[in-house]
């Protein structure tokens, strides 16, 4: 076994950065709104800088200034009291008044101490794995632990990388992004989603944003995320499918029967799973993967992971991808209700539904690519005569509803024909009826966006065949 690596003090922490960037903010209050975006109290290595940046952000809330007098008010007022050996706090407060850094180096002060903190969590984060070896825990319970804590320090850097924008230089862009559109009429705001009804009402998949599939069970979900990825990909944009639900050949079962679509000569992926086809309709599938070989489709089939789980994995996608000077398109999640909680909520199903909602569309938001969750909507809506999804269905599932930037409602009425009986001969005639002229329809709900209109957009779909296409575009 190799010997325990000695990593020197110097890398962990340094007492002195913190004085400097403590005493910045008594003599400059306005840098501890800097020092405060970028830290917190956890991050500090002394325990007593931990407690004074506590007062700081006590007094300032409460005086709306930040001095030595008020500081030691706030601490108990005995200014003789020693809190170091030999250093009482007023001679202490006064050290790091002394040691203030100047005003443009908080930022970069301030990052490093996190950075310092980072390191100590990954240490400690290191001897609990190597506890847990000892003690025989699982494996996969030791490795879970560690990814959360390190997604956690990689998603803090990631945030704290991101500038903020004055109003001039937004408005600017925006300017820019309306002139764009003006010259390129029809180029759309974001990716395809391969479906142009889609495309129309919500202006394309946009960067940065949260778009949510929802629907019961049976309604066409998968078949719709399968198609968007086929689509993406076959457009060359990079994607990512977290398929949590399904395996990779059964994904791969669905785009060929997709890809290989004909409606005179339908092969549903059960048969291309199955090998009943005949020569004709294997030579429509090989070709079909022949074509799509070489599309930017990745497929994670692994289940049971967290957020931040499937976060490490895309980001490590991304990362492998900019190496080559290509750029991450859509991450794709089946489905976020099996995505694995974490332990903050345990138990609290609502809860636990919005803490993942509110973490993918952080992922969206840090890795700057649009995400697309697959969410199941509760059996309550089966008991009404009209099936449809309302807003009024989601209000059970956390914080979905305010975390999306777009819900698209998935709905099949075929479905609910198909298992129902007319009570009478003149219902069960109107049924067939409905049931011929709505075989083949989904319905696409956008229920809310937050940057367009709400409608609902007809599309054509062969569930069997995984194949979703615009309305009159059915081959």
């Amino acid at each position: 076994m190799n010997a325990r690596v000695k990593i020197d003090n110097a890398a962990l922490c340094s007492i002195e950065l913190e004085q400097e960037v403590l005493g910045a903010a008594l003599v400059t209050n306005s840098a501890f709104d800097v020092i405060e975006r970028a830290v917190s109290s956890d991050d500090f290595s002394e325990p007593l800088h931990s407690q004074l940046f506590e007062t700081f952000g006590k007094v300032r809330d409460a005086h709306g200034i930040i001095t030595p007098a008020l500081v030691i008010a706030s601490m108990g007022g005995d200014a003789s009291v020693m809190v170091v050996e030999g250093t009482t706090l007023r001679q202490y407060v006064a050290r790091i008044a002394a040691a203030a850094s100047i005003p443009r180096n908080v930022a970069a002060y301030a990052k490093q101490i996190r950075e310092f903190s980072a390191r100590r969590k990954i240490l400690a984060m290191a001897e609990t794995m190597s506890m847990g070896v000892q003690n025989n825990q699982p494996a996969a319970d030791i490795a879970g632990s560690a990814i959360e804590l390190l997604d956690e320090i990689a998603t803090a850097a990631s945030a704290g990388s991101t500038p903020q924008v004055s109003i001039r230089k937004a408005g600017e862009k925006a300017i820019e992004r309306m002139q764009y559109g003006m010259q390129n009429p029809g180029k759309l705001a974001g990716m395809s989603w391969g479906l142009k009804g889609l495309d129309i009402k919500t202006g394309g998949l946009k960067r940065g944003e949260l778009f949510i599939l929802a629907g019961r069970p049976g309604m066409g979900k998968t078949a719709l995320a399968i198609c968007i990825a086929r689509a993406t990909a076959a457009a060359g944009e990079p994607t990512f499918l977290s398929s949590l639900e399904m395996g990779d050949v059964s994904v791969a079962d669905r785009s060929l029967a997709d890809l290989a679509y004909d409606r005179r000569d339908r092969i549903p992926y059960y048969d291309i799973a199955n090998g009943t086809l005949s020569d004709a309709q294997a030579r429509r599938v090989i070709e079909a993967a022949r074509l799509q070989r070489e599309w930017p489709l990745q497929i994670d089939p692994a289940p049971g992971l967290t957020v931040s789980q499937i976060a490490a994995r895309a980001r490590r996608h991304k990362q492998a991808l900019e190496r080559q000077g290509r750029r991450l398109g859509p991450v794709i999640v089946d489905h976020m209700h099996i995505v694995k909680p974490s332990n903050r909520y345990s138990g609290a199903r609502v809860n636990e539904v919005g803490e993942i909602s509110a973490a993918l569309k952080g992922l969206a938001k840090e890795l700057d690519v649009p995400v697309i969750a697959l969410a199941q909507l509760s059996r309550a809506l089966e008991s009404r005569d009209d099936k449809r999804p309302t807003m009024s269905d989601l209000r059970d599932s956390g914080t979905i509803e305010q975390d999306a930037d777009a819900i698209i409602f998935v709905y099949r009425e075929a479905y609910y024909l198909e298992r129902s009986t007319g009570a009478n001969a003149e219902q069960e005639s109107a049924r067939v009826d409905r049931l011929v002229d709505v075989k083949d329809q989904l319905e696409a709900i956008a229920a809310k966006q937050r940057n367009g209109p709400t409608g609902t957009v007809h599309l054509f779909c062969d569930i069997a065949c995984n194949a979703v296409r615009d309305l009159g575009d059915e081959r």
